[in-house]
């Protein structure tokens, strides 16, 4: 096969019922000069069989022999093997709209960007979560990791910046979670992040599902795949409930406006300082490596 344009990593782990969902995604993609690799944290289901079913040599499996725990390694392992000039990554419970990879790619080349997050939106399931959109990049103060978490199935950058950067670093390491800390790296480093403003993504957290891993969900998933499929209408209908919700939190719920008034005031003398928020109050709440022990938790994980 010759040099893909884009390497796709996904990590994964004794989920092959959601799985099949996210692959099939990417295999809807209006560009199709892609590699994808999926790596298995030791799976011990069907997953290699569900990779294989799929009959497409644009797709390789990739099972650890030792289990890690969290996504880092499994990517690393994929980012080791990616030939592609650009890399993406697409969370096994995440889905793409089917212009992702292309818009994504002609956003960042037109540009000159290093790195470019996507919109999208988040499910967050029975969670009481406030903000369910991702990639929202204020335009005045631009990309800051002390102000905004992006999933990494949302971003799509230039494959020599792994060089540059280097790879994830283990979550039982950080107070962030691994993800947030690379991106957070790529900030420091001066690299040029922007924002795509345009809604491709579906994140479907496992991390808000009690016992997502252990019992095995799908139902949302399989609804949202659905809609992908067959719905032409389903972005406006998402932006549109959810852009809507937004404004009536904030600006409705008296509450919620003060609060968001002062930890706003807040958060900006602590980046003033150079202190990262969101590190501060995982370190506070969790400690070191906690954040992904508690996910593993509630996520129904030894």
């Amino acid at each position: 096969m010759q040099t893909p344009v884009i390497s796709i990593i996904t990590a994964t782990y004794n989920r092959s019922n959601i799985l099949t969902y996210s692959i099939q995604s990417v295999l809807d993609q209006t560009f199709a000069d892609w590699e994808l690799i999926v790596v298995g944290d030791c799976c011990t289901d069907d997953t290699e069989t569900v990779v294989a079913g799929f009959n497409d040599p644009r797709i390789t499996f990739v099972n650890l022999k030792e289990n890690f725990g969290e996504q880092s390694e499994p990517n690393n392992a994929g980012l080791r093997l990616a030939k592609g000039n650009y890399i993406a990554f697409l969370n096994h419970d995440d889905l793409w709209f089917p212009d992702h990879l292309e818009f994504s790619l002609n956003f960042l080349k037109a540009n000159n960007a290093d790195l470019v997050l996507a919109a999208g939106f988040i499910d967050h399931h029975k969670e009481k979560h406030l903000f369910i959109l991702s990639g929202v990049i204020s335009e005045k103060y631009g990309y800051h990791p002390s102000q905004i978490f992006v999933p990494a199935s949302n971003w799509l950058l230039r494959s020599e910046l792994v060089q540059e950067i280097g790879f994830w670093r283990p979550g039982k390491e950080l107070y962030l979670v691994p993800s947030h800390d690379w991106l957070k790296r790529v900030y420091e480093a001066g690299k040029r992040i922007l924002p795509t403003k345009h809604f491709t993504v579906i994140a479907i957290p496992s991390s808000s599902r009690k016992n997502a891993y252990s019992e095995r969900h799908f139902d949302d998933n399989s609804y949202y795949f659905e809609q992908l499929k067959n719905n032409p209408f389903f972005r406006e209908q998402l932006a549109t409930k959810t852009l809507y919700k937004c404004f009536e939190q904030l600006y409705y719920d008296e509450n919620t406006y003060y609060w968001r008034f002062f930890t706003k005031k807040i958060q900006a003398l602590f980046i003033k300082f150079g202190f990262n928020t969101i590190e501060f109050n995982i370190r506070r709440n969790f400690g070191k490596g906690g954040v992904l022990l508690n996910y593993r938790k509630r996520r129904g994980l030894n």
